[in-house]
């Protein structure tokens, strides 16, 4: 054969082997992602039915029937869901149909804010500020504070605003980062740092005073039921220790 067909009939060859290698890889990759397919929506069932599951058990706590709210939270909180976690340490905070314990309370709490649930890192922050199942500690305070309010918790925030204004829990007094994070705060609408925000414009506390500034905050404090106090930097925020057994062992209507 001359070496000139040889090689149009190799360039032939070679054509088909490419064409069958590329449909081959490409039969692989449709049925990967096929499988891929089927796949990530059982993840997402999963979450959605945990949010299901959640959202009921939020709405039975609200009306009271902490029975019901136990038997749906206590099995996502053992597989290591961070919101039923914080629910059950609520439960047990303030006995809500179960024995009120501070101590388990406060280990519910500790396994949600390892997860870095920013409402568990406040609430254990709480515990360690009065000592509510844990020992008093202002430097778990002033953590669990700075960690949620650093992912946006605007009670958190707040706090570290207190904290930064009065030299709290390790903080050291400083007017301009007192002002911060009551601003970051206040921009998220939590009324009392609203009020406080207003008061700093009011008395050019850790920033320039500005009349119609201080208005202006004073005033949507107000549209939620603050109004102005003279006292206003002088005031912190106290956790107050739940009261033994607040709510029967059994707890609202069984079903």
């Amino acid at each position: 054969m001359p070496l000139r067909a040889w090689r149009a009939t190799d360039s032939g060859e070679k054509g088909r082997l490419m064409k069958r290698h590329f449909l081959a890889a490409l039969c692989a990759a449709v049925a990967l992602a096929g499988a891929m397919a089927l796949a990530v929506p059982s993840v997402w069932a999963a979450s959605g039915a945990e949010d299901r599951i959640l959202q009921e058990a939020w709405t039975a706590y609200n009306i009271g029937n902490y029975r019901k709210t136990l038997r749906l939270i206590e099995p996502l909180a053992g597989d290591g869901n961070a919101r039923a976690q914080v629910m059950l340490g609520r439960c047990y905070e303030n006995g809500l149909g179960v024995q009120q314990d501070l101590g388990v309370a406060a280990q519910w709490f500790q396994l949600a804010a390892e997860q870095n649930d920013s409402e568990a890192q406040v609430l254990l922050a709480y515990c360690y500020q009065v000592g509510a199942g844990v020992p008093k500690d202002p430097r778990q305070v002033m953590n669990l504070m700075t960690r949620a309010a650093e992912s946006g918790n605007a009670e958190a925030q707040f706090n570290l605003a207190l904290n930064y204004s009065q030299g709290l829990y390790g903080a050291p007094k400083n007017e301009k980062e007192s002002f911060r994070w009551a601003e970051l705060s206040a921009r998220q609408g939590y009324a009392q740092a609203e009020r406080f925000v207003g008061a700093c414009y009011e008395y050019g506390f850790g920033v320039t005073a500005d009349p119609a500034q201080a208005q202006s905050w004073y005033a949507k404090a107000a549209a939620q039921g603050l109004t102005r106090e003279g006292s206003i930097f002088n005031k912190v925020t106290e956790y107050t220790m739940p009261p033994a057994e607040t709510a029967a062992p059994q707890g609202g209507n069984a079903q």
